[in-house]
């Protein structure tokens, strides 16, 4: 292959891989999903609100506004109707630009120096020198000087002839010249002269031009809250220009402002998208969809709650959903982009309001995370944790309504305390329809689902009344051990509970519900009795399937014997000499794919050894001893491969586990009654005895006391 061949075929493999990567994958169906829920929402909202109200009640240039507009921001502009104005009546004052026609003026300074020189007759007709030449000499001197004098002063004063007659007349009547004297030196000075001055348009409008521009622009300020137009009061352009800046939308369509919407959709959703793929579980398409209806409900209320007239906070009700019921890691990302597009689709482009509505969806999400880190066990402390939020944001939106001069009043903090309540309300009151339609699971399903009244925890109670014990101490230690590595503890607890549903289906088969003595075992092959115990898993998940558990529950089922086999049932069976393989005796698996299933494998493991151990632990260090090995054991089987506990965190794992032992099966020493009466009896005669003693010591000292009295008497 030759370089210039093996060039082409690199860039064609380039040209291939980069079309692979726009090309329809079955693993991002849920992501294309997401985002054409999205942008479907966005659309519908944004031409429903013109069709319904933006196109009845916005501004059209040239027709009475139909409401009164007031100023959202501060802002300088320029009144360019005022403007304008001053700049034409500065250039009105400009009336003409006359310039000199050079060769016309030449003309005319030649022929007055050819009268002054006296030759006449290269100037005038006949007719007229005949008139001259019949005035006296001194009468011809004085017409001749004064032709000349108003000549040249005529010369560059004159645009049309009439202009030039009159000037003439004006300075003959200055002269001392006669009457006939005047008319025959105006007749010369009309031969003589021609005007030279000529009207400019082109420099006409340059002056005016430059004129106007030395105006200044006038520039008006507008306050918050100040009236832009009235009701009624027709829409100029420039108004319409000061209506826009101020973020209100004109009647029409706002392609511009869709086009935007959808974009911003586009760009943003590939963000939590990214965030998403980081997470160990990944979210499945029906969260997918949860999160773009959750959005979408939240995009509706939110163009509602600005038609009845301002801003609602609706990132409330999305911090609320979300944080309860996602990943807090993915929470955050969801809010803050969700909450910025709210506050665009619902109030334009408004540079002020979108800025707000950044700085309260980044606020809400941030402290929403700490609000909910952990996971709140009441409906009631849902809802004051949203509206102390609430209150929050109320007092984040007056600081920045005050920083960026935007509109407010005291409406805006009875509305921060308003919107609070009202938004902690319909959290609360909608969780439970997510959580049935879409699958979720928040903090509420999972203390409901951890109760001894759900139906299936019921049915262990009085079916499989050993299995339910078990689950419970499980459950115990499972939780005690999230809570040390900060996880969460309810999901593990309410997996734990659930994990062994399967047994319900056969309990007799399995140890902890049989009576003492009687094992069904004990009469049944060991590759039967290996096969009954193991289906237990696919019972469980069969039983879930019917009774509707959450998706998230089952893998607790299906993963916390993970591929382990059998040994017991293994050993006997090779013992009793029956061709065998190990993998028969395994468990389907899969693995623990997370650290809460992997955490409930452990608990579960731990418990049932320390339970078949059948004997009391000597010493802490036994016991502690006796949890690292089986742990140990888990490790060395490979179970642990895709739960990324550390070293340190076994460490603690193992910690929480004893403390939960030493509570749970602690000594309880009690004395025999016998042996209390007996040393209460001893006690008793020894204080007796040693009353006697005291009292003959007591009358020694009496006797010394009266011995020595004597001897000072003495």
């Amino acid at each position: 292959m030759t370089g210039g061949e093996e060039k082409n075929r690199l860039i064609v493999d380039k040209f291939k891989e980069l079309i692979g990567k726009f090309s329809f994958k079955p693993e991002n169906r849920q992501y294309i999903i997401f985002r054409a829920i999205l942008l479907c929402v966005a659309t519908l909202l944004v031409s429903v609100n013109w069709y319904m109200f933006e196109r009845k009640e916005n501004y059209q240039i040239g027709l009475p506004s139909e409401r009164t507009y007031f100023a959202l921001t501060s802002a300088r502009y320029e009144d360019k109707a005022a403007t304008l104005e001053l700049r034409q009546r500065a250039a009105s004052r400009i009336i003409d630009v006359m310039v000199q026609d050079e060769r016309i003026a030449s003309e005319v300074t030649r022929r007055l120096e050819t009268l002054r020189n006296g030759e006449l007759t290269q100037l005038f007709n006949a007719p007229l020198l005949n008139v001259l030449q019949k005035q006296s000499s001194a009468s011809q001197k004085a017409i001749t000087d004064a032709v000349v004098k108003i000549g040249g002063m005529v010369r560059n004063e004159s645009a049309d002839r009439d202009q030039q007659t009159a000037l003439i007349w004006k300075y003959l009547k200055e002269t001392s010249l006669t009457q006939s004297e005047r008319n025959i030196a105006f007749q010369m000075l009309d031969v003589l002269m021609n005007p030279s001055l000529l009207s400019d348009d082109e420099m006409l409008q340059k002056l005016r031009d430059d004129v106007a521009a030395q105006i200044p622009a006038v520039i008006k300020e507008i306050r918050p809250g100040a009236v832009l137009v009235q009701k009624g009061q027709v829409v100029t352009p420039s108004i319409a220009r000061l209506l826009a800046s101020q973020g209100y939308p004109d009647a029409a369509f706002p392609w511009k402002h869709l086009i935007f919407i959808l974009g911003a959709i586009v760009i943003w959703s590939f963000w939590p998208v990214w965030i998403a793929s980081g997470l160990r579980g990944k979210l499945s398409m029906r969260e997918w969809i949860y999160i773009a209806v959750v959005l979408s409900v939240v995009w509706t209320l939110e163009v509602v709650f600005a038609r009845l007239g301002g801003y609602s906070m609706a990132v409330l009700g999305l911090t609320g959903w979300l944080c309860l019921t996602l990943p807090v890691s993915l929470s955050f990302h969801v809010i803050f982009g969700g909450g910025v597009i709210s506050v665009i689709i619902a109030f334009g482009s408004n540079p002020g309001i979108v800025c707000l509505g950044c700085i309260l969806a980044a606020f809400s999400g941030g402290i929403g995370r700490i609000l909910f880190f952990d996971p709140p066990n009441h409906r009631i402390t849902i809802w004051r944790n949203l509206f102390f939020l609430g209150l929050c944001l109320g007092a984040v939106s007056i600081c920045v309504h005050w920083g960026l001069g935007l509109y407010f009043d005291y409406n805006l903090a009875l509305g921060a305390v308003l919107f609070s309540a009202v938004w902690g309300t319909i959290v609360v009151a909608l969780l439970p329809l997510w959580e049935n339609v879409f699958d979720v699971l928040s903090p509420l399903r999972l203390l409901e689902l951890s109760h001894p009244s759900q139906p299936l925890i019921k049915r262990l109670q009085m079916e499989a009344p050993g299995t339910y014990n078990h689950v419970l101490m499980v459950g115990t230690l499972a939780e005690a051990a999230a809570d040390r590595l900060h996880m969460n503890g309810l999901l593990v607890r309410a997996g734990a509970y659930y994990h062994d549903i399967g047994k319900l289906k056969n309990p007799q088969y399995f140890v902890e519900n049989q009576r003492h003595g009687k094992n069904i075992h004990d009469s049944l092959p060991p590759e039967l009795s290996g096969r009954v115990l193991i289906s237990h898993v696919k019972d469980g998940l069969e039983i879930a399937a019917q009774t509707n558990l959450p998706k998230a529950l089952r893998p607790f089922i299906s993963e916390h014997h993970g591929t382990t086999a059998q040994k017991y049932f293994y050993e006997k069976a090779k013992a009793l000499g029956e061709d065998v393989k190990e993998d028969d005796f395994r468990y389907p698996g899969p693995r623990p794919q997370s650290r809460e299933t992997a955490l409930v494998m452990l608990a579960d493991s731990v418990e049932a050894a320390i339970k078949a151990r059948n004997k009391p632990f000597e010493s802490d260090k036994e016991l502690s001893d006796f949890i690292n090995q089986v742990i140990r054991s888990k490790v060395d089987s490979h179970q642990l491969n895709d739960a990324d506990f550390t070293l340190k965190e076994m460490s603690m794992i193992t910690e929480a586990f004893m403390d939960v032992f030493r509570a749970t099966y602690h000594s309880r020493e009690v004395k025999d009654i016998n042996e209390i009466i007996k040393e209460a009896r001893l006690k008793h005669l020894g204080e007796s005895d040693k009353g006697e003693d005291n009292e003959s010591a007591d009358a020694e000292k009496e006797g010394e006391r009266k011995d020595e009295d004597d001897n000072i008497l003495r």
